[in-house]
């Protein structure tokens, strides 16, 4: 545990590093979401969306949910951050930014001590997520996305339009029939939901 230390003042740096690849989408400087919020947020999410569906019967590991939810960004703190429309319209500018992603990654191992070794596998794994708990962590991550546009009033339908597409394409790669059930139905009315109300509406209806 001689490293922990050091490696938690750099897990500090998240909260200042923000997430610059919002700048295209036309969201001002002081509205930039930080690694640090972000990384909480799609936790929260994925915890929530692996607790539903495992209490619905589905097989899911939800510790390893939250493990790829916490470091599935990490190594942006180096860079590497990549808006989704403009990787869309230049796969080319993604790899390589997904590239540069995974070696900042791999350099990060190195603070994790006796634990760099998981680390390095869950960055693999999420990097390319195939697993079922990798999904759900994918989905989560969408879904924060989406939301976050949302709260600082740059949403529009083409985000649900973007979104709504690319999680039912990742939910059909899931092994768990009652995962993918669970989670094609909730992205469904995820699609509805998110504009019907405003949040003064939801929060104090009765």
């Amino acid at each position: 545990m001689k490293k922990l230390t050091n490696l938690f003042r750099i897990m500090e740096l998240t909260r200042a590093q923000p997430q610059y690849g919002y700048a295209l989408a036309g969201i001002q400087q002081d509205d930039l979401s930080n690694l640090a919020e972000h990384h909480y947020l799609v936790t929260f999410t994925a915890w929530q969306l692996a607790s539903h569906v495992k209490k619905a019967g589905a097989k899911i590991d939800i510790q390893k949910v939250l493990e790829f939810s916490l470091i599935h960004d990490l190594g942006e703190l180096f860079g590497g951050d990549i808006a989704m429309p403009y990787a869309k319209v230049n796969p080319k500018a993604r790899v390589h930014a997904k590239a540069f992603e995974a070696e900042n990654q791999k350099f990060l191992s190195r603070f994790f001590d006796s634990q760099s070794d998981h680390f390095t596998a869950l960055s693999d794994e999420i990097m390319d997520a195939k697993s079922d708990e990798a999904i759900i962590s994918k989905v989560a991550d969408y879904i924060e996305i989406t939301h976050y546009k949302q709260y600082i009033k740059v949403f529009s339908k083409f985000d649900v339009d973007l979104a709504g597409p690319k999680l039912k394409e990742k939910i059909k790669k899931m092994k768990d029939s009652v995962a993918k059930k669970e989670l094609a139905k909730f992205i469904d009315n995820w699609v509805k939901d998110i504009t019907k109300k405003e949040l003064h509406e939801i929060l104090y209806e009765k």
